[in-house]
């Protein structure tokens, strides 16, 4: 055989393994359309479980996020109701999973609340990042550090820095108290706290450091059992420590005399006493 009829052999047989190659791509091509018709179409949300909710309630996670039973268990893609999840302030994070089985499960994070912020006679539950989560409900008791008329919109750095508080009370567990314990302050430097009724000076940074000497120091005042009108911590060298010196009396009542009348209704002149 010549090279001529060896050359034409050898591109009929490299046509023949482009066709197959071809033919067996679009096989495989025509296959996975068909599947992935067959997955979104034909298999339908059976069931929608969510884990790791405490605050929110499952049909109001259910109302966040569009995919509902019999919908095609394809037909909203996982980062879709990832991001309408994330609408809530609530939602801190969310793992979205679909089996084909039909079961679609959701596993939140939610945001903790770590005070109670207290803005034009409304209560409010915040995060330790500051973010609003909602409003209290009427009747609710929550035992939190309140931050007192704070605006976060309108004084931030001030409110910031008594986040910044509050996170540490949180975490590190710096006091323990038996009544409310409130925060107030119009400027970061005034930042002060209401604590079993005794108003502590705090002032801005070294937060950590001023509670722990607080803490040494509301021992001392509970071992005398001293009544304090403030305690100032704002000071490197010193602790101002001011008593109350004197108790305000109970003023007492006048007691008022009556006087007997007759037995025809007037009243008895008082009987003038007798010069000795």
């Amino acid at each position: 055989m010549n090279r001529r009829n060896l050359r034409s052999l050898k591109r009929r047989r490299e046509r023949r393994r482009f066709l197959l190659t071809m033919v067996s791509l679009l096989l495989v091509a025509s296959a996975g359309c068909a599947t992935y018709l067959l997955i979104k179409h034909y298999l339908l949300v059976k069931e929608i479980v969510v884990i790791g909710n405490q605050h929110l309630r499952n049909e109001e996670i259910g109302s966040l996020i569009k995919i509902r039973k019999n919908d095609a268990l394809f037909g909203h893609a996982g980062k879709e109701i990832y991001k309408e999840l994330l609408k809530s302030p609530w939602i801190k994070d969310a793992i979205v999973r679909k089996e084909l089985s039909g079961k679609v499960i959701i596993r939140i994070t939610e945001a903790v609340p770590v005070a109670i912020l207290n803005l034009s006679e409304k209560a409010y539950l915040v995060d330790k990042e500051g973010a609003i989560l909602e409003q209290m409900r009427e009747g609710s008791v929550l035992l939190l550090p309140i931050i007192n008329e704070i605006d976060p919109a309108n004084n931030r750095v001030t409110y910031l820095e008594a986040i910044k508080m509050v996170n540490i009370l949180h975490e590190k567990r710096a006091l323990s108290y038996s009544g409310k314990l409130e925060i107030t302050g119009n400027r970061p430097e005034e930042i002060s706290l209401k604590l079993d009724n005794i108003l502590i000076k705090i002032g801005v940074g070294n937060i950590e450091k001023k509670l722990e000497r607080l803490r040494v120091v509301k021992e001392e005042i509970e071992r005398r059992n001293m009544l304090v009108e403030y305690v100032d911590l704002r000071f490197n060298d010193k602790i101002i420590v001011k008593p109350i010196t004197e108790v305000p009396e109970k003023k007492e009542k006048p007691v008022k005399t009556q006087l007997k009348t007759q037995q025809d209704g007037k009243k008895q002149k008082p009987k003038k006493k007798k010069k000795q």
